[in-house]
């Protein structure tokens, strides 16, 4: 059985995969251009895209940004795996008839796109990893925020803990998406403070938060309890060229996670940037899908 591609009036579609689950997608950009495949960070869905659609059509790059499962419009999947996460990918590409095609991975959509990397070979072009989460080991507390630490010693400890804690966060995100903005930058570097108070920014925060949530708190533990264990994944075995972006100035994800991984994947390099933070995306999307589609 093969995937399968249908769409719904909010301009968002799905795939439906041979296991019978749907994966929401929504596209961005030049349809007619280089294919780049976009994971969202942690929270986030399908709809945490730039708010300048002109960056991507301007690049030539056809933009598909996806919800992992439990997100958004995606159906859960329960005991899934890191590793698994390649397999939805691949069944996503073959129902839009990709070919190959280059991935982006931001904040906790980071190792997702490294398992890619891993796992699906030649199938991939290129891969950006951007404020991208580190493995087990490489986020000290000393440079992570504290609701961060505390998130991913629950995750690894006590997710039904983490569940709970997670309620609250929730709820404010759907409901008062700008309120949570706030708490989420009173603890960020200055650098990113300015960003998250532009208008348009704010606009696209409060679509996705509350995408983000719409199934609950479900996914996010999920998708914390994967990664505060240890990965599995075979780095080692990646030929495909994978470039780092980080901001050295980062209080979410130390910028030691992207040092280590970039030492640990064969030929990938990273850009360290001089005090941005860890939404810098936001100012380097051009830069990051000129070198993807490149």
């Amino acid at each position: 059985m093969t995937a399968a591609s249908t769409r719904v009036r909010d301009a968002s579609s799905f795939v439906t995969l041979p296991s019978g689950r749907r994966l929401a997608y929504a596209e961005a950009g030049d349809p007619d251009g280089v294919p780049v495949v976009v994971f969202h960070g942690l929270p986030g869905s399908r709809l945490q895209q730039h708010p300048d659609d002109s960056i991507a059509r301007n690049a030539g790059a056809w933009l598909i940004h996806v919800d992992r499962p439990g997100f958004g419009r995606s159906d859960p999947c329960p005991g899934r795996t890191l590793d698994a996460w390649p397999r939805d990918v691949a069944a996503l590409a073959d129902a839009l008839a990709l070919g190959r095609f280059a991935v982006v991975g931001l904040s906790g959509g980071g190792p997702f796109a490294l398992a890619c990397a891993a796992l699906l070979g030649e199938r991939l072009t290129r891969v950006a990893v951007v404020s991208g989460v580190g493995s087990p080991g490489s986020m000290p507390m000393r440079g992570t925020t504290l609701p961060v630490w505390l998130a991913f010693g629950m995750a690894h400890a006590s997710p039904w803990l983490l569940s709970a804690a997670l309620g609250a966060a929730a709820q404010l995100g759907r409901a008062y998406p700008d309120r949570y903005l706030d708490v989420v930058a009173s603890h960020m570097a200055p650098a990113d403070r300015p960003i998250l108070a532009r208008p348009e920014v704010r606009a696209m925060y409060a679509r996705d938060l509350p995408e983000a949530f719409r199934q609950g708190t479900g996914a996010m533990v999920d998708d914390l309890s994967l990664l505060s264990r240890p990965w599995d994944l075979p780095l080692e075995r990646v030929s495909v060229p994978v470039r780092f972006w980080h901001g050295d100035a980062d209080r979410m994800v130390p910028v030691s996670a992207a040092q280590h991984l970039a030492a640990a994947t064969p030929g990938a390099t990273l850009t360290l940037c001089q005090g941005e933070g860890h939404f810098l995306i936001l100012d380097r999307w051009a830069e990051v899908l000129r070198w993807g589609v490149a």
